[in-house]
């Protein structure tokens, strides 16, 4: 029986990417949760560092959103599922508010605003800027008008003077309010990287920082009318047991147990990735490449992304767990790598010409380069064995990377995808395959592809199972140079 369910919520959204809306949802989110509101958080679109931040302002899991990945409905269901129990839901977009993969915007944070009939709070940067503010303001309102535009907080505000005219310009030409003016200083002193925020395991002092980012929205930020925005939102049809519940009510047996290579260079994991491992039988174990000393005795291992340029030197000194997993997937053992996990897989990692020795399972040499390499939605098809996906499948998911595989040629035998759509290794291919290894640099969120989980357990139990009858050899499911 579809019955309808209230859930305050709220978008912050901004003009163009670096206006500021990931430190001020920070804040937001610390801020409502230091007066007493479970907040979920949300992130739209592939992200993974962005994401770990909200989760650790909001004390709870940051899930993401993503209609290119996953789907209208895998959208609803996944705001539907980790909004119960909660008191209000706040989302951060990203990029600019209706800037997708086309010239309709298609995908963007618009259109997850009205997907999830969502008001939204549009952050504007105002740096050298007074009622132009309202022209930009009046053109996000004429541009899509079933998008609900319900608040602006200005960012990067000079001083009184300047907040009292902008405020007054917006407002009377727009006739939507201002919730709060940000000091142009306030965010100086927060290290960034690449497109973003450093990760929360670089940051010198996080926790610190999230306190610091609550209180400026506490003192500049009308949250009250903020809530009173959030709690506008219409009600949501809802179901009453999503397919996820479905599954997390009846557990499965025959665990497996899957080593997730988790430390301050591995970090990028969607939670609902480890969670459908979960769910279909599998015991999570947390391992580190940094200090290591062994495998642990696992059925299968995740390497997900990160950052190992940054960790390479002690990647590379731990000597121990490289030869470890290196051993162990000569005996067979299944290993699925994401692109910061394909990386330590090469022969080493190359920073400005010095090469740092990784654990040698492909032939290849990572190079770090300055700009990005691989950026954005990706598409591939899967035409060769490999030891997770079916051939023909096709996977839609990400890429982000700094990092070119040298040699650049790529005999089509060693990779299980073409590329249909992106960059992947390069010559349109990607997903090298050794024994029961798979590396690639395309990311996958296991809502919208469920082949993702359901492969790994497979050969997590095939290993399993043959490793309960023999000692020593393991099946193998793809050898270099088989067609």
């Amino acid at each position: 029986m579809i019955t309808t369910r209230r859930v305050p919520r709220i978008v912050i959204a901004a003009l163009k990417g670096g206006a500021g809306k990931t430190l001020i949802t920070i804040g937001i989110i610390a801020a409502l949760c230091n007066r007493g509101y479970r907040v979920a958080p949300f992130k739209k679109g592939p992200d993974y560092i962005d994401s770990a931040w909200l989760a650790m302002a909001a004390g709870a899991p940051c899930y993401n959103l993503d209609r290119f990945l996953f789907g209208t409905d895998g959208v609803r269901n996944s705001f539907e599922f980790n909004t119960i129990g909660t008191d209000v839901a706040v989302l951060e977009g990203n990029r600019g508010l209706f800037d997708g993969v086309d010239a309709l915007g298609s995908y963007s944070t618009a259109d997850l605003a009205r997907i999830l009939k969502a008001p939204v709070v549009l952050i504007i940067d105002a740096t050298k800027m007074t009622r132009t503010a309202s022209a930009l303001v009046v053109g996000c309102q004429r541009l899509e008008q079933d998008v609900s535009l319900a608040g602006v907080i200005l960012n990067k505000v000079a001083g009184q003077r300047h907040k009292k005219v902008l405020t007054e310009a917006i407002e009377n030409d727009t006739g939507v309010p201002v919730l709060g003016c940000i000091d142009k200083l306030m965010w100086s002193q927060l290290p960034q990287r690449h497109l973003g925020l450093l990760p929360i395991f670089e940051h010198p002092d996080s926790h610190k920082f999230i306190d610091q980012a609550a209180q400026i929205v506490e003192r500049q930020v009308n949250l009250d009318v903020l809530l009173t925005i959030a709690r506008s939102a219409p009600d949501l049809l809802s179901q009453p047991m999503t397919e996820k519940l479905k599954r997390c009510a009846y557990p499965v047996r025959n665990s497996v147990r899957i080593g997730v290579v988790r430390d301050s260079a591995f970090q990028f994991y969607y939670p609902e990735n480890l969670e459908a491992l979960k769910d279909k039988g599998a015991e999570l174990i947390e391992i580190s490449a940094l200090n290591s000393k062994g495998l642990h005795d696992v059925d299968a291992l995740y390497i997900g992304g990160g950052f190992p340029e940054t960790h390479a030197e002690i990647l590379a000194s731990n000597v121990n767990f490289k030869t470890a997993l290196k051993e162990a997937v000569e005996h067979g053992l299944p290993v699925y790598a994401e692109c910061g996990g394909l990386m330590y897989l090469c022969q080493s990692i190359v920073i400005d010409d010095k090469a740092f020795p990784m654990v040698n399972i492909f032939p290849m040499h990572a190079v770090l380069r300055r700009t990005p390499q691989g950026l954005g939605y990706i598409a591939v098809r899967v035409i060769r064995q490999n030891p997770f996906y079916p051939i023909g499948k096709e996977l839609t998911g990400h890429e982000f990377h700094y990092s070119t595989l040298s040699p650049e040629v790529c005999p089509p035998f060693e990779c299980a995808f073409e590329v249909v759509r992106g960059v992947g290794i390069g010559n349109h291919m990607d997903g090298l395959v050794y024994r029961n290894v798979l590396g690639t640099y395309v990311h996958i969120h296991a809502i919208g592809e469920e082949d993702w989980a359901t492969g790994i357990i497979s050969a997590a139990r095939g290993y399993a199972s043959e490793n309960s009858k023999t000692i020593g050899t393991r099946p193998l499911v793809y050898k270099p140079g088989d067609r």
